[in-house]
């Protein structure tokens, strides 16, 4: 039995749970209320977070380094009983190990990537431990989205490595990474938002520019689809900066900045790259890509685009409905992605059984002759 699939099931438990507590919180009556307090923790610590863990964990030959998502990821069952030091402390376990997994990388490989996601593991770290000291979101909130930001551009950096990058670009994008930065440590209300946002717009006009997504869109199949997610997705982030500049001019202002990031930016990437992560996880040359996939994903940006307008003129009525059909957007997807594996690996192991059972029939004729 494959060891990796051992945190989805708190990796999905996180996800239903970050859902129903957004779903809560922007105004829907439903039971387990106790988690719509949680529900920023939950959707950045225990079920992002431990997906970003899983991924890299998988890459290591020792096992034991597969705990590390687990301990992250039991954090959710602490906010389910409603536990928040707790979980707290498992979230910084996590975050810790996975700092840890980003410098050995370092070490063993001085790729530019590497020192990005050890900078990602970090704000992830700093953000946990504020929340579990001081119990104050807005001050963690910008922590998590470095810790995104940074781990999501460590990845497309990663995967762009073959094509490679002069000394040009790689300087522009560094001095945009450390503008971050210097963003995350200057004070909001001392302009730090300002420096924020002109940082972020400037990571996201560096991928619009440079990232290999233009060449994937003029493929077929995948690839487009994947190229065009990636795409949308750095559009979000132009306008994530666009809003952070903006101000809370509205009385959800600030719901309508976090939210364009996090489900704009965050989740297209997520949408573009789970047919390349699921059979990378799971270590089988799995064809998840199919077609509806387009559906929700469409579904998703209509009704983002309804929130962050229902956001800015107030419309509680129409960010409500938006905020559902944000969720079920992102259920729907992953559901989609749970029946293709489980077809996928259902025809993987007929492949398996046709391919032993002729190994088994060669060996008997040559045992005959």
């Amino acid at each position: 039995m494959n060891k990796a699939i051992a945190p989805l099931p708190l990796i999905l438990l996180s996800l239903l749970l970050a859902i129903w507590g957004g779903w809560i919180r922007i105004g829907w009556s439903l039971p387990v209320s106790q988690v719509a307090a949680q529900h920023g923790a939950m959707m950045v610590g225990s079920f992002l977070a431990t997906l970003v863990l899983l991924e890299r964990a998988v890459t290591f030959q020792n096992k034991w380094v597969l705990l590390l998502p687990v301990i992250n990821g039991l954090s959710v069952i602490a906010f389910l009983v409603q536990q928040p030091e707790l979980a707290q402390l498992f979230l910084i376990a996590g975050s810790l190990g996975f700092t840890l997994i980003c410098g050995y990388f370092i070490k063993q490989y001085k790729e530019l990537y590497n020192y990005v996601f050890f900078a990602g593991a970090l704000c992830l770290l700093i953000g946990n431990v504020i929340i579990w000291k001081t119990n104050f979101y807005p001050n963690a909130v910008t922590w998590w989205i470095g810790f995104l930001l940074f781990t999501i551009v460590a990845e497309r950096l990663e995967l762009s490595r073959f094509i490679g990058l002069s000394s040009f670009k790689r300087n522009l994008l560094l001095l945009a990474l450390g503008s971050v930065g210097a963003g995350l440590i200057w004070p909001f209300h001392y302009s730090g938002n300002v420096v924020f946002a002109l940082s972020i717009l400037a990571i996201a006009l560096w991928l619009l520019k440079y990232d290999m997504a233009w060449f994937a869109i003029r493929k077929q199949g995948p690839h487009r689809y994947s190229g065009l997610l990636l795409i949308f997705g750095y559009a979000w982030l132009v306008i994530t900066a666009a809003l952070f500049l903006a101000g809370n001019h509205s009385a959800f202002g600030y719901d309508a900045a976090l939210h364009s990031f996090f489900i704009g930016f965050v989740f297209s990437m997520i949408f573009s790259h789970a047919p390349i992560i699921f059979p990378a996880v799971l270590k089988l040359p799995l064809k998840i890509y199919r077609p509806v996939l387009y559906v929700w994903f469409a579904l998703l940006q209509t009704s983002l685009v309804l929130r962050i307008v229902a956001d800015v003129i107030e419309s509680i009525h129409a960010r409500r409905i938006a905020g559902l059909l944000n969720g079920v957007a992102i259920l729907l997807f992953f559901v989609t992605i749970a029946v293709t594996v489980k077809m996928e690996l259902k025809k993987w192991n007929r492949t398996k059984r046709r391919v032993l059972n002729v190994k088994l029939e060669t060996t008997s004729v040559k045992s005959e002759l």
